[in-house]
């Protein structure tokens, strides 16, 4: 009797695992199908600022050797933008 009962709580631990299983099977794929969704946003953006300015890239490349030489002038002025991007992000959400 106690072997059988035993069985019977493996049984229903394997069963509520396999079901644990499944939803998060679940989760990761809609979590996957989400973050694809925005990241094809932002691959067709980065296709368009691309495609249009080659200037661009060469700016970015001057800018990123820039840094490289005076990061630490530079790692001084990293709080002050932070908060100038929140600010200007906050009043693009009203």
């Amino acid at each position: 009797m106690f072997a059988k009962q035993q069985l019977n709580d493996l049984a229903e631990r394997r069963r509520l695992l396999v079901m644990e299983a499944n939803l998060h099977r679940s989760l990761i794929g809609l979590e996957r199908a989400g973050l694809r969704e925005r990241l094809a946003g932002l691959h067709a953006a980065r296709k368009k600022i691309a495609s249009n300015s080659p200037l661009l890239i060469a700016g970015g490349t001057v800018a990123g050797l820039f840094a490289m030489r005076h990061w630490r002038k530079l790692a001084r002025w990293i709080p002050a933008t932070l908060t100038a991007l929140r600010w200007v992000q906050s009043l693009k959400s009203k």
